[in-house]
């Protein structure tokens, strides 16, 4: 059999610099949001070990030379993962970049000590089960260091929580937001 292969190429010429890997990592989280797929948080794509993650980072670090790396790392909530922040300083000791999509329910002091091994952050505020404040603050912690975009998912019953909240964060200057119906 012949195979054809063909490139896909940006149109905007500064992003063929680039190799972006968006991976989920396993389906593990501590939300379980109505309005998500349960393969979304049940815990049934384990987390993979340690070894295997950072041989394949090595992959396609050496593959996409001369090309820039950026991994962006999702899950259920990817932050639960406990290589997690081992395998963002492996990242970054090869050269790539960071970036991931987190619930921001990790503490404070977490955000603090972790956040210089992101490149970016997109945030998701789920009304169902997040804090406000918390989350509000957990923006606040990062945004000046760390490219931070939010989205906040809507829930009809919790419109003027979420719209409060968008209403807080939209102040903080240096960071992008989505409502989400």
């Amino acid at each position: 059999m012949e195979h054809k292969y063909f490139k896909l190429i940006h149109s905007n010429p500064k992003h063929d610099e680039w190799f972006v890997v968006n991976w989920c990592l396993g389906n593990t989280c501590n939300y379980e949001c109505s309005y998500c797929p349960s393969n979304l948080h049940n815990g049934t794509i384990p987390w993979p070990s340690l070894e295997k993650v950072k041989s394949f980072i090595k992959k396609v670090v050496d593959q996409a030379a001369p090309r820039k790396v950026y991994f962006e790392l999702t899950g259920g909530e990817v932050t639960l993962y406990r290589h997690f922040i081992e395998i963002c300083q492996y990242c970054t000791e090869l050269g790539a970049k960071v970036g991931l999509i987190s619930n921001g329910s990790r503490t404070i002091r977490w955000w603090e000590e972790n956040k210089q091994y992101f490149d970016h952050v997109c945030l998701s505020y789920h009304p169902e089960f997040a804090d406000a404040d918390h989350f509000c603050q957990v923006a606040k912690t990062i945004h000046n260091d760390v490219r931070t975009h939010v989205n906040i998912m809507m829930s009809p019953e919790k419109f003027d929580q979420c719209f409060e909240l968008a209403d807080k964060i939209k102040d903080f200057g240096n960071l992008s937001m989505a409502l989400q119906p």
